[in-house]
This record gives C-alpha cells, sequence and structure tokens, in this order.
C-alpha cells in the first residue's frame, strides 16, 4: 500500500497542488530564477520555484553536504514520511520507533554524480599556465589549486547521498540500493521496494527518485544530443509529447518520494490509503544507436508488469505514458501501446504529465506515480496532454486532449524509460476503501 507521499515541482510540494494544477491544465515551465540561461539555446525550464531548502531540512550540517539536486531530493523524502506520520515535528513517531530497523526498505533513483563543477573550475583555473600555452600545471594543481576546494567536495559528489540520508533520517537497516539508471531509476526504485515488501523483505520501504537538469553541467551535455528543446518560445508550449510539432523534451528539476507498507500492517494502523502497486516490470531495447527509441523495451516493461500483476491489458483503465517529446521516442512507445492494447486502444486514455512539468529524469516515474494517485479517486480523472493540438496520424491512440478526462479510472498504467534504453513500468490501482478523504483531501 501506498501510505504517504512527497513532492517538490514546478507544480507545487505537496500532492493536491499537482493534481490541481494537472486537471487544470497548468503548465509549470518557464524562467528558470537560479539559472541564467543566456549563454544556451534552450529558454526554459521546469524549475522549484522558491525552494528555500531550510523549510525542509534543519540540519545545517547536512545542508552543507547537499547540492541543489540532492537537496530536492531530502526535501522530498521529508515530506513523504511526515506525510505518512513517521516524523512530526521534526522528530519520529512512536509509529517508526515500533518497527524494526532491520526490516525498512530503501530504495532511489539517482542522476549519479552530484558534485558541483564550479568548486573544481575555479581550481583547475588557477593551474594552467601563464598564457604560455603549457596547459594543466599538476603541481600548481596541488599546491595552488586544490587548496581553495571544499574538502567536503567529494561527499557532496556522491552518487548516493540521497539514499544515506533517507536511511539515516528511518534508521533504516533493511534492503537498500541506489539506483543510477536515468530516467527509469526512481520508478525502478519504487518497483524494487514494492517487490522487497511483496515478498517478505521489509515491512515499510522509502522509494522515489530525483534530479536537476537545471545547472550548467547538465544543460552543456544535453544540448547537442538532439533530445533537449532548444526553442526559445511560449515556456507553457515548449513541451508538447505526441505532437506532430514537438521539438524535444523540457529540462526540469525536483524530487517525488512515496512510502509503501505491507497491507495488512497499514490497514490495521488505520493509515491513509492512497493506492495499492499491484505490479512492475523492465525491460531494456537491446538496441544499437539512441537506445530509448525502441519499441521492444515498452512492451517488454509493460507485458512484465501486467504479468507480474496477474492481469491482463483490457483491466488498465488509464496510461499515464513516458511522453518523452522526441519523435521516436513517442513513436516506440505509442506502437508498443498499441500492441499491447490492441483493439482497446482506441479508448483507454493516454496522457503525459511531461507536458507541464518537463522531463526530471529520475524525478520523473514517481512524480507521475503520484499524479496519477489522483486518477484513482471515484470521482477521478485523468489529466490532459498539453499543447498537444496536431496528434502525429500514425500513433492513434485515445489521447486525452484539451481538458482533463473525467471518470473512474481504478487501474492505470505508468512508464518511465531511461535514455539507455530502459524502461520501467507500474501499475498502481485504487484500493477497496479509496476514498478522497482517506488519500489526502485529492478534491
Amino acid at each position: 500500500m501506498i501510505t504517504g507521499v512527497g513532492l517538490v515541482s514546478s507544480l507545487g510540494d505537496s500532492a493536491p497542488a499537482l493534481w490541481d494544477a494537472l486537471r487544470q491544465a497548468r503548465s509549470g515551465l518557464g524562467d528558470v530564477p537560479h539559472l541564467a540561461l543566456d549563454a544556451y539555446r534552450t529558454r526554459v525550464g521546469g524549475a522549484v520555484r522558491d525552494f528555500v531548502p531550510r523549510q525542509y531540512i534543519s540540519d545545517p550540517k547536512s545542508l552543507k553536504l547537499m547540492t541543489r539536486p540532492v537537496r530536492l531530493g531530502v526535501a522530498a523524502m521529508e515530506l513523504a514520511v511526515q506525510d505518512a506520520g513517521l516524523i512530526a515535528a521534526g522528530k519520529p513517531t512512536p509509529l517508526l520507533a515500533e518497527l524494526n530497523p532491520a526490516r525498512i526498505a530503501c530504495f532511489v533513483g539517482s542522476p549519479g554524480h552530484a558534485g558541483d563543477r564550479d568548486e573544481l573550475l575555479r581550481a583547475l583555473d588557477l593551474s594552467y599556465g601563464n598564457g604560455d600555452g603549457a596547459g594543466l600545471d599538476l603541481a600548481a594543481f596541488g599546491a595552488v589549486g586544490i587548496p581553495t576546494v571544499n574538502p567536503l567536495w567529494l561527499l557532496k559528489s556522491l552518487a548516493n547521498l540521497v539514499l544515506y540520508f533517507v536511511s539515516l533520517r528511518l534508521g533504516a537497516q533493511g534492503p537498500n540500493a541506489n539506483i543510477c539508471m536515468s530516467g527509469a531509476g526512481g520508478a525502478m526504485a519504487v518497483g524494487e521496494a514494492f517487490h522487497a515488501i511483496r515478498y517478505g523483505r521489509a515491512d515499510l520501504a522509502m522509494a522515489g527518485g530525483y534530479e536537476s537538469l537545471l545547472d550548467e553541467e547538465r544543460l552543456e551535455s544535453f544540448e547537442p544530443s538532439g533530445l533537449l528543446y532548444l526553442g526559445q518560445g511560449a515556456a507553457a508550449a515548449a513541451s508538447r509529447p505526441f505532437d506532430r510539432d514537438r521539438a524535444g523534451f523540457v529540462a526540469a528539476e525536483g524530487g517525488a518520494f512515496l512510502v509503501l507498507e505491507e497491507a495488512e500492517r497499514a490497514q490495521r494502523r488505520g493509515a491513509r490509503l492512497y493506492g495499492e502497486l499491484r505490479g512492475y516490470g523492465t525491460a531494456a531495447s537491446g538496441a544499437e544507436g539512441r537506445a530509448n527509441e525502441s519499441a521492444a523495451a515498452f512492451t517488454g516493461a509493460m507485458e512484465a508488469a501486467l504479468t507480474d500483476a496477474r492481469l491482463q491489458a483490457w483491466d488498465l483503465s488509464a496510461v499515464f505514458a513516458q511522453g518523452l517529446a522526441t519523435e521516436r521516442s513517442d513513436r516506440a512507445e505509442a506502437e508498443a501501446l498499441k500492441q499491447l492494447l490492441t483493439a482497446r486502444a482506441a479508448y483507454t486514455p493516454v496522457t503525459a504529465v511531461k507536458s507541464m512539468t518537463g522531463n526530471l529524469l529520475a524525478g520523473s516515474g514517481p512524480l507521475e506515480a503520484i499524479a496519477a494517485l489522483g486518477s484513482l479517486t471515484p470521482a477521478g480523472y485523468v489529466p490532459p496532454i498539453l499543447n498537444l493540438e496536431h496528434p502525429d496520424p500514425d500513433l492513434g491512440l485515445d489521447y486525452v486532449r484539451g481538458k482533463a478526462r473525467a471518470g473512474e479510472f481504478p487501474r492505470i498504467l505508468v512508464n518511465a524509460g531511461g535514455l539507455g534504453g530502459t524502461v520501467a513500468s507500474l501499475i498502481i490501482e485504487r484500493t477497496p476503501d479509496h476514498s478522497p478523504e482517506r488519500a489526502g483531501g485529492a478534491q
């Protein structure tokens, strides 16, 4: 069971705020206050605005160890444990204290290296020859450059830093993993946590992911790739999954975490039940070139999730697609969905949250899983794909366009894909006693 959620995103820092924005088709894309984009070909991003880390992270010593992406991830984690009743007034509750630490699991989707390159660049600048073309002077680097680098620089760069802070916050000593699998990593973390509970390895698990593509190093890496949106038009119109005029994904940032508990235990303690994870699957493309453009990976992951859930494709009520907004990736995913859904492809609603949030890679899967929880209520809805004005005629799916589609959607498939070709799929369903009140006021 999902008993707690936490997020920081361009659409707010609570599930109700996210759900309301998605229902109203309100874009979170715009300028990037913390980063000057004058040197880049893209002028828009999905930034977390007015982010004040001390609102979420009280320990100043811990803050010194955190770069912006790590702070976003830890903030989302903190909101999730508060939402689940594990932490209150900054301290562990009796609920957390009574748990066996060896049966608390943590799984985190991480971008990998998280260091602040500016600190190292300053040291390198001091270590070059005196304009004589001699290049890097290693002796100067050791004598002059290195002393200017923060002694904690290496620790701040560790790929598993959020996993460390999550485990520390919960006192967790059970199954754990830091998953560096690009855009699939966060969804894989949620799936692995789900399996840890299903197969009796844990009673409670924290799972999610985080990323910030809105920094110099990440933007410089992605601009030459052909995958990133490089336009300078209206920000809200930049992200266009499955649209004829799509031009790449919009860089974004944020974090999202879920608390999972064994069902009987959650019900016995009267926990708030957002929904239930039912199935999880992964697959890889096995293809050369741009591996994220393979329909085989999407097909394999979705079929594996259905098998894991002991369901058939016709049991799905809606699909929250990866919707990367690149031509080949969108086409691959759409082809896989048509193959999976067969005759039901014409009337199984498909949406793509990245049209409003942009792409936060490892954070996208968990964020979109939380978004899907808003559709599970009896008075539910599927949010529209923003900017889908001219759907590719060949892709023939039941895209939700214009405005949210009301109805009952008790079982939802969520796709998340990594740029290296791995796809993870989750199936989330409504709990029998699901109601807006028990699901955190999802009005």
